[in-house]
């Protein structure tokens, strides 16, 4: 079984010249929590997901690998300074955020490689043509899951 016989083909896309405010705005409103970016041309440019909000949200010095730092209460979680930091980037392009993409799979991936991806990192898998690097889909767990029923 190939990710092109489970994936959905119509995902919920960001152009690349969208702004932080209305990614977050979209991934609240559909309940998303990977959005694939494209181009004009429909290729395939990285992904904005929860990871971009939480290294808005979160101090400098966890996001500089200070993996051992689990203490934060050194840092306010003041609901104004979290809406502030929020607001500061909302009018970022989301072309900013895609230093961390999730590297994309083909619609002729088998599933079970599709499975292990997903067990060793978080969040949906875009599905682009091999030829022309065009998002053709995304495959989410509940795709898979679904499929086996």
């Amino acid at each position: 079984m190939n990710v092109s016989t489970i994936m959905n083909p119509n995902p919920v896309t960001l152009s690349v010249t969208e702004t932080f405010g209305a990614a977050l705005a979209l991934m609240r409103d559909r309940r998303v929590r990977v959005l694939p970016v494209v181009d004009l041309q429909g290729v395939y440019q990285g992904t904005f997901d929860f990871h971009d909000v939480w290294k808005t949200l979160l101090p400098k010095a966890v996001l500089l690998g200070m993996d051992s730092l689990t203490d934060l209460s050194f840092v306010s979680d003041a609901k104004d300074i979290l809406t502030e930091k929020l607001a500061e980037a909302s009018t970022r392009s989301v072309g900013e955020f895609l230093d961390v993409p999730i590297e994309p799979i083909h619609p002729e991936t088998p599933v079970k490689e599709a499975m292990l991806l997903f067990y060793q990192h978080d969040g949906d898998i875009p599905v682009v043509d091999r030829k022309t690097k065009r998002l053709v889909g995304i495959v989410s767990p509940w795709e898979i899951i679904d499929s086996l029923r």
